[in-house]
């Protein structure tokens, strides 16, 4: 009788505890239906007790969060004790939304479990008010949309379907010279904040007047991975007299701007390169120098213990010694070769440059049965260099033809996709050879660093093409993988007003 009187008691004290816990905690079967809950539940949801009892949670939640909240009541795993953990959104009584962290556990029938809620709204709302409120966007390197807030996504009118992917000069007036969206590329790409008036259009093709900073995002390595945007709407605050000011004076700033950002981004690049290349030269220079040393010394040890080498073996040692000299000057003059252009820019139909490409190609794939796809969606010509550019697309169809031979890929294929937008050239060069694995898809592009044997390559062919579009072409070039399918993307601006 005693001891069923301390049961009671335990009985009640642990109830008391658990009504007076900080914790929304309740008790629900497999269909949802609250069982019991706390005194600290009820005001989350804004219902009283018998508003909510027997009542089920699923209908006090949006309804995205119903079917994977049930399906963690539907565990089927052997384990005597089943904890998970969701965050949902509810509609409390007063018809404001509450976001609630719950952790479910199962209880010793499988049937029916506790649930601990706390109320995580503040911290998520601080979230969605910046996407419902803030006007932002991010893009990668080459101005491609990755991302865009609910409030741009309202301010233009769209959605994300129509914005991802496609490149942020879309949203632009055309009212606007592209001289300024140049400015803006210049800006971002010597790390500079952009912070400028600019007139845009919605989906809707309606004109907006927005002031629009413009920002570089960096990763943890010190990398630009992309670029952020703000925008600001005062259409309403630009008047007709103001707007012909306004494009006048855009003009007038961002080509003096992007003579001084031109020289600044060459200078960045160069020095950037040549501190890259003399590191990694003088890494690999070691081993033939120190060959060079022990051939030289081996002479001269055999001279010193009075063991006169034979004419014969001094020829072969001075021969060795010249050889590797000859060796250390052919790679100085090539990388001389890549800091500098080599030609004259002249004027290039991108149709022709791809017939060439195509036929240098199909003499080095030689019987593999890989398919080369050349779509080009604007054939204008501009003013380039030629050779340079040449050896950029031929050493990227070589890596591609090496790697689908590499890896054994019945029926290969490498497309050339080209399109042009706002005075930049686009190119997206995509093959089937496999993929690159993400822990070295950042170490492509580096002197050096290479993915074949030894005696097959050194690792200097995607950096040579780094070398050409960033200091020749004053463009950018990445490479993304996935699915066993890796694209190289390059962007490089060309003349407006060639045809």
């Amino acid at each position: 009788m005693e001891d069923i009187e301390k049961l009671k008691r335990n009985n009640q004290e642990l109830q008391e505890i658990i009504n007076n816990s900080w914790d929304g905690i309740g008790i629900i079967d497999s269909n949802t239906q609250l069982i019991y809950i706390n005194n600290a539940f009820m005001p989350m949801l804004g219902y009283s007790k018998a508003e909510l009892v027997k009542k089920h949670l699923v209908d006090f939640m949006e309804e995205k969060f119903k079917k994977p909240f049930i399906k963690l009541l539907q565990n089927n795993s052997n384990e005597k004790k089943y904890k998970a953990e969701i965050d949902i959104a509810c509609i409390r009584k007063d018809k404001q939304k509450v976001f609630l962290k719950v952790t479910i556990s199962s209880m010793l029938k499988k049937n029916i479990f506790v649930i601990n809620t706390k109320d995580i709204t503040s911290s998520i709302s601080d979230e969605q008010i910046i996407d419902d409120y803030v006007t932002s966007m991010h893009t990668d390197l080459h101005g491609h949309i990755t991302k865009a807030s609910k409030a741009f996504i309202e301010l233009f009118a769209s959605s994300n379907e129509k914005l991802l992917g496609r490149h942020y000069s879309k949203i632009i007036h055309e009212d606007i010279d592209p001289i300024v969206l140049k400015n803006i590329n210049k800006s971002l790409q010597t790390y500079q904040e952009y912070s400028g008036k600019i007139k845009a259009r919605n989906n809707d093709s309606k004109a907006l007047w927005i002031n629009i900073k413009a920002k570089a995002i960096f990763n943890k390595y010190g990398d630009v991975t992309g670029y952020t945007y703000l925008f600001f709407d005062i259409t309403n605050e630009v008047t007709l007299n103001d707007e012909k000011t306004i494009l006048n004076k855009q003009v007038e700033t961002s080509k003096k701007e992007i003579d001084v950002k031109n020289k600044l981004i060459q200078e960045q690049s160069k020095l950037s390169i040549m501190s890259e290349t003399l590191q990694r030269l003088s890494h690999e220079w070691r081993q033939p120098l120190n060959f060079i040393s022990i051939q030289a010394q081996k002479l001269e040890l055999e001279h010193a213990m009075g063991e006169e080498p034979s004419i014969e073996d001094a020829l072969i040692v001075l021969d060795n010694i010249k050889n590797k000299a000859n060796s250390l000057s052919s790679t100085i003059e090539e990388f001389q070769g890549f800091l500098k252009p080599s030609t004259e820019k002249i004027e290039l139909s991108i149709s022709s440059f791809f017939k060439d490409v195509e036929k240098l190609f199909k003499e080095k794939k030689e019987n593999l049965d890989i398919k080369l796809q050349i779509m080009i969606e604007n054939d204008l010509s501009f003013m380039t260099y030629k050779d340079d550019l040449k050896i950029l697309f031929l050493n990227i169809l070589n890596n591609s033809l090496e790697n689908i031979k590499k890896n054994n890929i019945i029926n290969g294929k490498i497309d050339i996709i080209q399109s042009f937008q706002s005075g930049r050239l686009y190119f997206n060069i995509q093959d089937n050879a496999g993929g690159i694995d993400q822990s070295i898809l950042n170490k492509i592009f580096e002197p050096y660093f290479s993915t074949k044997d030894e005696k097959n390559g050194v690792g200097l062919g995607l950096y040579i093409c780094k070398m050409i579009v960033n200091l020749h072409l004053d463009g950018i070039i990445t490479a993304i993988s996935e699915n066993n399918t890796t694209t190289i993307k390059i962007s490089i601006p060309v003349e407006e007003d060639l045809n």
